[in-house]
């Protein structure tokens, strides 16, 4: 059980990056896209900034799910820290995750060992050149996405700033958006009914019916110096339990990135703690389960 509540906080936040990075994708070839491309691309370039992120689910009107992240990262350091927590109103878990001396350490709430993990070049990074994803993968987007990308929209802002908005609703959404966000959905519901089971996640539904993305609206509002201010994200999926009930589930995303070249992420004194460390063989155990 003590890991069961990270799978799943890990597959809202895998789900998250998933709309938000397909959607924002399919702007592709846009002036919509083409601004928002610059601007992702110049924050990337800053040195080091602090993301901060929420989440709530809501169903039927009802928040069911709430989290929070304090990500911040410095290039030049090579360092970067992560502060989460998930839970609902009555309960929360929370999660650290340091990269500091060429490792990342995870700890969550439930326990007091360290879990270590020596840090290895990506496999995406060749000849020095900046991670990421291949090129490829972009051009796959643009095929899937068609011709929802001109649904993109830019407003400039008095103070020379812009607002980059996409806005999608029944037929306009993406299958493959719809296809990810119906599995995403079936598993998070898909929990052990059980006394060690935790409220926030027996507070999702099971749907088991008519399971589709409704609506998606995803926003980034942009800086007169061309860097990202905030993003978000609201996904409507809607459905049927076994017993027929429709359930309305919505979920919002909102990040605000701030202190740009002047982060210093935190850090673990590893001293006298109790480590244990991460071999590759057991992640790719992990995420086979």
């Amino acid at each position: 059980m003590k890991k069961k509540w990270l799978t799943a906080g890990a597959g809202l936040g895998i789900g998250a990056v998933l709309f938000l990075a397909s959607g924002i994708s399919a702007m592709e070839n846009t002036s919509g896209y083409d601004t928002y491309k610059t601007a992702l691309k110049n924050t990337k370039a800053e040195s080091s900034m602090t993301a901060n992120v929420d989440l709530t689910i809501t169903d039927n009107g009802k928040k069911i799910i709430i989290g929070t992240a304090d990500l911040k990262v410095n290039k030049d350091q090579k360092a970067g820290s992560v502060a989460a927590f998930i839970g609902d109103n009555t309960e929360t878990r929370s999660i650290n995750v340091f990269r500091q001396e060429g490792k990342v350490v995870f700890k969550n709430s439930e326990e007091d060992v360290y879990k270590v993990k020596e840090l290895n070049t990506s496999k995406w990074q060749h000849n020095g050149d900046q991670q990421g994803p291949p090129k490829a993968v972009g051009q796959i987007f643009g095929t899937l996405f068609g011709n929802i990308k001109e649904l993109a929209t830019i407003e400039n802002k008095a103070n020379g700033g812009k607002h980059v908005e996409l806005y999608l609703a029944g037929d306009q959404v993406p299958a493959v958006v719809n296809a990810v966000g119906t599995l995403a959905v079936s598993k998070l519901g898909n929990h052990p009914e059980s006394e060690n089971t935790l409220d926030w996640m027996a507070n999702m539904p099971k749907l088991t019916d008519k399971i589709m993305v409704d609506k998606i609206d995803l926003e980034a509002e942009i800086s007169p110096n061309n860097v990202l201010e905030e993003q978000s994200a609201k996904i409507k999926i809607i459905g049927t339990d076994d017993s027929g009930k429709k359930h309305d589930l919505t979920i919002n995303i909102d990040i605000d990135y701030t202190d740009f070249n002047k982060t210093v992420p935190e850090t673990v004194d590893l001293t006298d703690k109790k480590i244990e460390e991460i071999k590759k063989d057991d992640i790719t155990r992990r995420w086979r389960h």
